[in-house]
């Protein structure tokens, strides 16, 4: 994964025209004077109305989708060009992109040229594709990098940025793979396509964002053989189809000629994010279907099954097989580690705070997380409408059970015979991540405004995985960048448990002792009901939830990725006599068309791998194949 394995062709070293253009010049330097070309049209108001604006609050929207779907497509079909409004990327974030941009090209050459393109490569200040010392020139600096995959990033260039410009760059590059993936999945809808040219870390393909810095415009499009001027709206971006959509859409979408004019008095400054598909891959079927967890029977609600006046628990839920469920053990509620997020990041706490992590993975393989900086509206949101969803009428719920065959939906996950044995709870299970992963009968279905207040969580919750992650890379001393590559593009999907009350509680079990697959599960404990319990040194300890706070866990595959350092531990649900409980657990895994095993850098000759390095496919597949009773994926990739 050598950043060399991506190459954007070659370029001459030629000046810089910022430098250029700082100088009392008489004349324009001969090979900057493109005489041959159509003149610039200074503005143009009558066309500029023209330019198609889509709304992407809109897209999303029950009311407004078909009609903002149909703007879309034309916008695509007959211009290839669009400004997209209602965005929903942070416009704090926007502004420090804006800011720091002028601040980096403003910085003294000296320092530039620290930047600067090698020899033969593109990458770097400079201008593209200069291949002959005749060619003409652009009347322009460009600073030309590879943002994703993190690993195909330029040691000598996007590391080396100067702070914060790189994590605010790092940051922006992150929101835009998120919105490419949206406009595409939309561009998809308009065009009534299940293709897309992406696998799941790919950032998109064939759309280039481009975010107008300043209040100088430039940008020309040409429509009907004429060159229409572009007047970016406040807070908005200019999206463009570019050859590979054209490609992929087999000609439906144009990839449209545009150029760039410049200003007799000010600079003009811009950023184009250009998404392009995997350097590797190909197109591949977008059905939902390709991330398949398995399958389960269809069995009835024991929501419903609660509301009723039952003398006896019906034999099928009565586990006398198990250990009997502890009511309470106050000495034991408070040796479960609780980390601060905010010491983690401050410098005068974090190595406290780091070694506290690494004592919590080590010791517990489960911690409280508080401070996390999730907004608390969010997270209150979230807690009224999952129980207004387990509240709906029974005919309204039906419209999520489970396929036939399937676990998505609501239901009980892997039950494969009539005997087995089931738990005391109601979920709904169903993928979050990629957006394209969703099944389009579930997530799209789902009643507003829940499906965008689960929609804005799991964006959120992505975010504090990946920092999460990264602390924990640091905590085991393990390269940071091998964590962020095994997590990009994350396969994220959330658990909603509803655990109805139960007059014999002792009789029966929420969720069965079971360790996690997934790396990581952030646990949001719904209402103030308690029930999880975690087995430590063969005791099951309850977990008593902080207000404000996520239980985060470390899964199977974060085990294999530490190298066993950091254990998956067995945990279970219990259920009270007389109220229900209600969670939601958010299962964080590797990408699926990845792979998942020891990380390199965690590996010496003191330090054999200790399992075996799989896709992330057969991983899961293997897990889904496995026999019920069985606890852990982990024994069939030890070596």
């Amino acid at each position: 994964m050598d950043p060399k394995a991506v190459k954007y062709g070659s370029s001459l070293l030629v000046p810089s025209v910022q430098e250029l253009g700082k100088k009392s010049i008489a004349t324009i330097p001969p090979r900057y004077l493109r005489p041959y070309l159509e003149k610039p049209i200074v503005s143009d108001a009558g066309s500029m109305s023209e330019i198609r604006v889509i709304d992407m609050e809109g897209l999303v929207s029950k009311e407004s989708m078909d009609s903002e779907l149909a703007k879309l497509d034309f916008a695509c079909k007959e211009w290839g060009f669009f400004q997209l409004i209602n965005h929903g990327m942070s416009l704090s974030l926007v502004e420090k992109v804006k800011t720091e941009i002028q601040d980096f090209f403003n910085l003294p050459m000296e320092e530039k040229k620290k930047y600067w393109q090698f020899p033969g490569e593109v990458e770097g200040f400079g201008q593209a594709f200069v291949v002959s010392d005749e060619q003409k020139l652009d009347w322009g600096d460009m600073f030309f990098l590879t943002t994703l995959p993190v690993y195909s990033r330029k040691p000598h260039l996007f590391p080396k940025l100067p702070l914060p410009f790189r994590d605010t760059l790092n940051q922006y590059s992150l929101a835009l793979e998120k919105l490419a993936m949206a406009v595409l999945v939309q561009i998809a809808e308009a065009i009534n396509m299940n293709v897309i040219g992406l696998t799941p870390h790919s950032d998109a393909t064939g759309l280039t964002i481009l975010l107008q810095v300043n209040e100088v415009e430039g940008l020309q499009v040409k429509k009907d053989g004429k060159w229409v001027p572009v007047k970016p709206l406040p807070n908005a971006f200019i999206v463009n189809i570019g050859d590979v959509l054209e490609i992929i859409t087999n000609g439906v979408y144009r990839s449209i000629e545009h150029r760039a004019t410049v200003n007799s008095e000010k600079e003009r400054l811009s950023i184009a994010t250009f998404c392009s598909p995997n350097y590797n891959g190909e197109k591949i079927d977008m059905d939902p279907k390709v991330i398949k967890y398995g399958s389960s029977l269809l069995v009835p609600s024991v929501q419903e099954l609660a509301k009723k006046s039952i003398a006896t628990i019906p034999p099928r839920y009565l586990r006398p097989d198990l250990e009997k469920p502890i009511v309470s053990d106050a000495s034991l509620m408070s040796e479960i580690p609780v980390i601060d997020m905010e010491g983690l990041v401050s410098k005068e706490s974090m190595d406290s705070e780091l070694a506290k992590l690494d004592f919590a993975c080590k010791e517990w393989g489960f911690f409280q997380l508080i401070n996390h900086g999730m907004s608390l509206s969010l997270v209150e949101k979230v807690k009224t409408e999952i129980q207004d969803f387990f509240n709906l009428p029974m005919e309204e719920k039906k419209k999520y059970w489970q396929n036939p065959g399937e676990v998505e939906g609501f239901g009980q996950a892997f039950v494969v015979s009539d005997e087995q044995k089931l738990g005391w709870n109601d979920m709904f299970f169903l993928t979050t991540l990629p957006v394209y992963s969703r099944k389009p009968h579930l997530f799209p279905k789902l009643p507003l405004p829940f499906r965008e207040t689960l929609n804005q969580y799991s964006l959120e919750l992505e975010k504090l995985a990946m920092a999460i992650l990264l602390q924990i890379a640091k905590a085991i001393n393990m390269n940071i960048e091998e964590m962020r590559e095994f997590f990009e593009g994350v396969l994220q999907a959330m658990r909603m448990n509803y655990y109805p009350p139960c007059g014999e509680p002792e009789q029966v079990i929420g969720a069965a002792p079971h360790s996690d697959a997934s790396a990581l599960t952030i646990l949001l404990q719904v209402n103030e009901v308690e029930g999880l319990q975690v087995k430590k040194d063969g005791k099951w300890v309850p977990v008593k939830p902080l207000p404000n706070s996520f239980i985060v866990n470390i899964g199977d595959a974060l085990e294999v990725i530490t190298n066993g350092a950091y254990c998956s531990i067995e945990h279970r649900a219990t259920v009270n006599s007389e109220k229900e409980r209600l969670s939601i657990a958010t299962f964080c895994n590797p990408n699926y068309n990845g792979e998942v095993g020891p990380a390199p850098s965690l590996i010496s000759e003191g330090k054999q791998a200790l399992f075996r390095r799989v896709r992330v496919e057969d991983y899961l597949k293997a897990l889904f194949a496995r026999q019920r009773h069985e606890i852990s994926n982990l024994d069939s990739m030890r070596i």
